[in-house]
């Protein structure tokens, strides 16, 4: 039973990590979100670190990769991309990681994909052509989310060798320290910020140790204890959290459009899990 409440509150975490970083994002750049939110985040995955757990220095490179990709491209290009589309949509965008991760592995790893895949992933898109609006402007949005969802299908493709070696907390731990490392040189300027801006203080608060620390280990918590497989499917409830949330809590429109597009992305998403 404790196990679902965990999921629950992962899901609900990541969720609102959208929320959060669209209402931060109308008052600091988005480079010190993704600073500060590491900053926050890497004080408690260098504890994993401390408590012994280690990556061979032969594996470091790699690891630094997946870090870049998984932390300052990942997140950098999100918070941009929220600054011109809402926070539901931008969830929607990286629902579609799985259908990336699909076709890089089927590139580079020579991975088996399925008429279901296909179908899945050109319903996926047509989603996203459903959503998208030319004429507000939000098509740069999309695009910059989109190159997130990429980053996010890079590092999950790439970590793969990897995590037949090393347990999930151990290659988190390290890629996300690792991967911060090009956020470095923007500290001073991003606490400058904030503290110019002492309304964002809670969603980085909320970003680092909500949304990232307990959100990771929540969610290998419950991996240790539900098949990878079936675990995936409940993913696809986070943009419905954003969704609601950006609704409720920043006004943002919920259109008949936006619905019949994120049924749609969804749709094709599963499809492609269960393909």
């Amino acid at each position: 039973m404790f196990k679902w409440v965990v999921l629950t509150a992962t899901i609900i975490f990541w969720g609102l990590a959208f929320t959060a970083i669209k209402y931060a994002v109308a008052f600091i750049s988005p480079i010190s979100i993704a600073t500060l939110r590491f900053a926050v985040a890497d004080t408690l995955f260098l504890l994993s670190i401390l408590s012994g757990r280690r990556v061979q220095s032969r594996d470091l490179p790699m690891t630094l990769v997946l870090g870049v990709f998984g932390v300052s491209v990942y997140h950098i290009c999100l918070n941009i991309g929220e600054i011109y589309v809402s926070s539901g949509v931008a969830s929607l965008i990286i629902s579609l990681a799985p259908v990336f991760v699909l076709i890089l592995s089927w590139m580079f790893l020579n991975e088996r994909i399925t008429a279901l895949k296909i179908i899945g992933t050109g319903v996926a898109f047509a989603g996203v052509a459903l959503i998208s609006k030319p004429s507000s402007g939000n098509i740069f949005g999309i695009l910059i989310v989109l190159a997130s969802a990429i980053a996010a299908a890079i590092y999950t493709t790439l970590g793969k060798k990897l995590m037949e070696k090393y347990d999930a907390v151990t290659l988190t731990s390290y890629t996300m320290l690792l991967g911060s490392i090009p956020l470095i040189p923007f500290l001073p300027s991003s606490l400058a910020e904030i503290l110019s801006n002492p309304n964002t203080i809670t969603s980085i608060l909320f970003l680092g140790f909500f949304s990232t620390y307990l959100g990771y280990m929540g969610w290998y918590y419950f991996l240790e204890r539900e098949e990878a497989s079936k675990a995936s499917i409940f993913l696809l409830t986070i943009p419905v959290v954003s969704l609601i949330a950006g609704s409720l809590l920043l006004d943002e429109e919920l259109t008949v459009l936006t619905f019949a597009g994120a049924m749609t992305i969804l749709l094709g998403v599963y499809m492609v899990l269960k393909g």
